[in-house]
């Protein structure tokens, strides 16, 4: 059974609509996309609780087109979040970014259930750039599990970031596509079945200042293999 849209459940976390009625009935068929929605309303609250506060502009549909392009979606399925949800999407990434300044990177609160079976279609060390230092070490690989594509990215040794980590997929030229933000060192972040992994194979890891669209400073990168 294939799993909800990640983006969705994120957008029910934060009490916003989705554009899908289905997801709710698929929710209560599937206990494994609930415990996603559990983790996910467990670090927003905790984003709340944190109050963390920025003064920052809603992204403007340019930056959605170019999401909805990268990602190969329609820009009708890009749901744009009104501004004050923004600002509480930042602040999950701030709070779980709190919870790793231990030294762990900060990000995606997705469970896996252990009784579905998974296959690792390709992997890379991730090699430190001078951006970084001498303790980062990094690694991803690409698993199919329970009917998705996820790409598993496990840092160590980073310190805690002024804004926050991002993985990005890089065709190695001049596009990037973002994949998602890190945090307590591992994240599986789906890849979007339009994203041919073998034109995007290089994984980059990147420190982000908050709100920065654009991609950031390098610190971790690597080519699947």
């Amino acid at each position: 059974m294939a799993h909800a849209d990640p983006g969705l459940l994120t957008l029910l976390a934060l009490g916003e609509p989705v554009p899908d009625e289905s997801v709710e009935d698929h929710l209560r068929a599937c206990a494994t996309c609930r415990s996603e929605l559990a983790a996910l309303r467990e670090v927003a609250t905790l984003g709340r609780e944190t109050r963390v506060e920025r003064d920052l502009s809603l992204p403007s549909e340019d930056v959605w087109a170019r999401i909805a392009a990268d990602t190969g979606q329609d820009t009708s399925s890009v749901v744009p979040l009104r501004p004050h949800r923004w600002r509480t999407l930042l602040a999950v990434a701030a709070a779980a970014a709190v919870i790793g300044a231990a030294g762990a990177v900060a990000v995606d609160r997705f469970t896996t259930d252990p009784a579905i079976s998974e296959q690792v279609l390709a992997q890379v060390d991730l090699a430190r750039l001078t951006t970084a230092p001498d303790t980062a070490r990094g690694s991803a690989r690409v698993v199919r599990t329970g009917g998705r594509t996820v790409l598993r990215v496990s840092v160590d040794g980073m310190p805690a970031p002024d804004g926050l980590y991002q993985v990005w997929l890089f065709d190695g030229v001049t596009t990037m596509i973002p994949l998602g933000v890190l945090a307590n060192g591992q994240a599986d972040m789906p890849v979007p079945e339009t994203v041919d992994l073998n034109t995007y194979r290089v994984v980059d890891v990147s420190a982000q200042r908050w709100g920065q669209q654009e991609h950031g400073t390098s610190m971790l990168q690597g080519q699947l293999g």
